[in-house]
């Protein structure tokens, strides 16, 4: 990839998380990358081209590090907590790579059903097949809509933790100093919580009568 195309990617990524994609034209993009429109035209073809590229780049990264990590678990039992660590650690790793807008980016499109929501639907539980799969195995029995709800809603939780840690940490302890909850320490609660959400309830499941249509 040219360094023009990283640049405009990059620009791309952070605007789009902090302002929305509908929002951000083409001439913000150039300008923050400090090149021109007819890169964008020449290496994308267009708006949605581009957002395309900037989704894509990282969600390759995560399909790899959570294939990878579930390929020690196929044999065997699975636990929920592991299935947790295997679907949080590379979302943690974007963070790490300064994936931050990326990840707010990937959240804000599942909230707001911005354009760039079907590259997303369209792969994830594609992507997931593997982990579905296993978590099935954790879960036997459970129906599979059940399983895909708890996947992309631990999918929802993960990406607005990681979005943006402040805000949790603001939401938490407003008056708290930040270095008193570390990113490791949030990162173990939320595997906590995820976990919670991937092995559903300990016994029967229960539907209130008001609920029942």
């Amino acid at each position: 990839m040219s360094s023009t195309e990283q640049r405009l990617i990059a620009a791309a990524e952070r605007l789009f998380a902090e302002q929305g994609v509908g929002a951000v034209s083409l001439r913000t993009v150039m300008q923050a990358a400090e090149t021109n429109v007819a890169a964008i035209h020449y290496h994308f073809g267009s708006k949605e081209g581009l957002l395309d590229a900037v989704l894509r780049g990282r969600l390759d990264q995560v399909t790899g590090e959570r294939n990878a990590a579930l390929a020690g678990l196929a044999e065997g039992e699975v636990t929920a907590r592991e299935l947790a660590v295997a679907f949080v650690r590379p979302v943690v790793a974007v963070l790490g790579s300064g994936g931050e807008h990326w990840i707010r980016l990937v959240g804000r499109l599942l909230t707001t059903d911005e354009k760039g929501l079907s590259t997303l639907s369209d792969s994830f539980l594609q992507r997931n097949a593997r982990f579905v799969e296993l978590l099935e195995r954790e879960s036997p029995g459970t129906p599979r809509r059940t399983l895909d709800f708890r996947l992309t809603q631990a999918m929802h939780l993960t990406l607005n933790v990681l979005g943006d840690i402040e805000r949790v940490r603001r939401l938490v302890a407003p008056d708290a100093d930040p270095r008193a909850w570390p990113l490791d320490e949030v990162v173990a609660d939320l595997v906590d919580v995820v976990t919670a959400v991937l092995a559903g309830p300990s016994g029967e499941r229960q539907i209130p009568p008001s609920f029942r249509s």
